[in-house]
């Protein structure tokens, strides 16, 4: 009885699995990541994984959620203020680039709502719509609908076409750093009372 070994301690080993779990995904999203490669970089078996985290998708929805909440602790929004908003957004996904490729890999592989990013979702809304009650930000546009697009001016050079990239005067694979610049004035612009 006393003199049993003490089983190991499994919380290293989670956090092992999860660091390896968003590079596996953000690189190879969900339908090309492999449970094996994660097992083998986190330095732990394959069951462990199931053990812990239960399925592959599963697992996936865990690195998505955890992502998205590090991402909202990280930028609060100040709806009044959207701009800035953008622009601490943009910096925190230049910081960490695999919270933009997890995001866009849910988008594709899973169409499903993640429940902690909606609920972060759904506060930011809430503040946009009393902003635009309040005569800050326009409200012509639904207060979901502007969210969306403010995220989508942020993320823009992420989602931009190859082609697009590659034109004269783009700035290849990463945005120039004027790039920022332009986000921030386009949202400014977009969000302005009418």
């Amino acid at each position: 009885m006393y003199g049993d070994p003490m089983p190991p301690d499994a919380t290293e080993t989670k956090r092992r699995l999860l660091r390896a779990a968003v590079e596996e995904f953000a690189t190879h999203g969900l339908a090309g990541a492999r449970v094996d490669r994660i097992a083998e970089t986190a330095a732990a078996n394959k069951r462990s994984i199931y053990m812990h985290f239960g399925t592959k998708e599963e697992l996936f929805d865990r690195v998505v959620a955890e992502s998205m909440t590090e991402l909202a602790e990280a930028v609060a929004i100040d709806a009044g203020d959207l701009p800035a908003y953008a622009g601490a957004l943009y910096d925190r996904l230049r910081q960490r680039p695999h919270i933009t490729r997890l995001y866009l890999w849910a988008g594709l592989e899973r169409q499903r709502p993640v429940e902690a990013e909606a609920a972060e979702y759904r506060r930011n809304i809430a503040a946009v719509e009393a902003a635009q009650r309040a005569g800050r930000v326009r409200a012509d546009i639904p207060a979901v609908e502007l969210m969306a697009m403010v995220i989508a001016l942020v993320i823009s050079w992420d989602t931009a076409s190859w082609s697009l990239k590659a034109l004269p005067g783009a700035a290849g694979r990463e945005p120039a750093p004027e790039h920022r610049a332009a986000v921030l004035a386009a949202v400014a612009a977009l969000v302005r009372p009418l």
